[in-house]
């Protein structure tokens, strides 16, 4: 008789850094956004001007905040996966991906949300997957770099960050100047976009797929395994 075992898949550590990583993405994005593009601000009571408001530097400061957030979860997360005895999986997102057999396995149950039928994709993270979290700790260091040049792009007496501006300038040479560096670093942003979509996608099709509890693993830690009683 068939059965499904429950099986410990993602720590407490793993767990929240997932959501704060969301939430900071979050933040980030609709901040982005917004000084991009300011489309709201606070206005003075019975007047249309903003004075004595701050609308942009109260987001900018958010968006720093959040920044930061996220920076402390990514350099985390990647010495939790070199370093942790319990989530050292950097091989898996590394270099998992480069198993070209599996991939259309993989891409089958993403289209029609159908098992893989492959015992050997019963593994933390599938090709896709791989490849995926690999882009994403490639471009969140992009981001964090592009990030501090235009945090750090007007010397600072009170941030003393003139330090951190020299460090970063020939970096800032190699994309063309700070103009370029902006661009870089919206044009990034469209990628977590993307990548947060389609990462609700394959979860949805994963955990309807094989009827693991993908969804609930992600809140309880456990995912679910067919076996036999």
């Amino acid at each position: 008789m068939k059965c499904y075992l429950r099986k410990y898949e993602w720590t407490v550590a793993i767990r929240l850094l997932h959501w704060i990583t969301f939430i900071a993405i979050a933040v980030l994005t609709f901040t982005g956004f917004y000084i991009a593009w300011p489309f709201w601000f606070v206005h003075t009571p019975g007047t249309k001007e903003a004075y004595n408001m701050f609308s942009m530097a109260n987001v900018r400061l958010i968006h720093f905040i959040a920044a930061f957030v996220f920076i402390f979860a990514i350099i985390l997360r990647i010495y939790l996966a070199f370093a942790s005895w319990v989530d050292a999986d950097w091989k898996e997102f590394m270099f998992r991906w480069l198993n070209v057999r599996e991939w259309i396995a993989t891409l089958k149950n993403y289209l029609t949300f159908k098992p893989y039928g492959v015992k050997g994709l019963k593994t933390k993270y599938n090709p896709v997957q791989s490849l995926a979290y690999f882009g994403f700790i490639v471009f969140s260091l992009l981001q964090i770099i592009t990030g501090l040049i235009l945090y750090t792009m007007n010397e600072n007496s009170i941030r003393g960050v003139a330090w951190a501006q020299k460090v970063l300038f020939p970096i800032t040479e190699l994309f063309g100047g700070y103009a370029d560096v902006r661009i870089a670093h919206h044009l990034i942003m469209w990628f977590f976009i993307i990548f947060v979509m389609a990462h609700v996608y394959m979860v949805i099709a994963h955990d309807v797929g094989e009827k693991n509890g993908s969804i609930s693993s992600m809140f309880t830690g456990f995912k679910y395994e067919k076996g036999d009683e």
